[in-house]
């Protein structure tokens, strides 16, 4: 099985709108072509949240008509900067889907919601914890993969540490419990990083736009380009990661920009 996963797309009603001077509509657009010009042919994405800047309807419907031509399955979970009931309204027609849960005869995807309506940094319900250990004790001989939005370990960057699961280490000790967990990906910090911990990988994905400099003290935005993840997954349980960037798109950064 091969997973797509894409991150933090920040799109807008508007074509002409830019986050720290990208234009997200047009750097997705740039994302999704790289993935037909290499010929990609995964057999599902999943998409980690802040799909919508600006909150408004049109923003999620422009994430379907971009995505809709790939005709593969699109599991999508809410960002901070996401609405969940309007994603939830606007993602749930097939191909697209907000399903918590996917089982195939090899795999066990879980879709983890870490929202915090209002917040800019992720929780996760003692519901949704007990959520996961049921699905994890039920489905004990399926290699499996937990995504979420936040980060539910530290990445290396002062400021972006203070914004990610509060309560993370919940999720790290239920993982290293049980051995088919073999990964946790996850969007949110706009960067590539790759880290095992107790036998399990916490992987992150580069947004679809604008990259935030790795190890920075404080907000900062990068020149790197967009990118996204391929998972290959063998029935082995076995994972192979692989991280591509956008090489013939240069995105605008504003790197004067303080804050988003």
């Amino acid at each position: 099985m091969n997973i797509l996963h894409l991150s933090d797309p920040h799109l807008f009603a508007d074509d002409s709108s830019t986050l720290l001077g990208v234009n997200t509509n047009d750097s997705l657009q740039a994302v999704l072509e790289d993935i037909r010009r290499r010929k990609i042919n995964p057999d599902l994405f999943v998409v980690t949240g802040d799909i919508s800047q600006d909150y408004t309807p049109e923003s999620y419907q422009k994430f379907v008509e971009y995505l809709a031509p790939f005709n593969k399955p699109v599991l999508s979970l809410a960002g901070n900067h996401d609405e969940r009931p309007k994603l939830k309204k606007y993602l749930s027609t097939a191909p697209f889907s907000t399903a918590e849960q996917l089982i195939t005869e090899n795999w066990q995807l879980l879709m983890l919601n870490s929202h915090v309506p209002g917040r800019v940094y992720g929780n996760l319900s003692e519901e949704e914890l007990l959520w996961l250990e049921k699905c994890l004790s039920e489905n004990q001989d399926l290699p499996t993969i937990v995504f979420t939005h936040h980060h539910p370990i530290p990445v290396g960057s002062h400021w972006l540490d203070q914004i990610g699961i509060d309560n993370g280490q919940q999720l790290v000790k239920i993982l290293s419990k049980h051995p088919q967990a073999k990964m946790c990906a996850f969007g949110h910090v706009h960067q590539s990083t790759d880290r095992t911990h107790q036998d399990v990988s916490y992987c992150s994905v580069p947004s679809t736009c604008v990259q935030f400099k790795k190890h920075s003290a404080d907000f900062s935005a990068s020149q790197e380009k967009p990118g996204y993840n391929l998972y290959s997954c063998s029935k082995d349980g076995t994972i192979i990661v692989d991280n591509f960037r956008v090489d013939n798109y240069l995105p605008s950064v504003n790197l004067a920009i303080s804050g988003y």
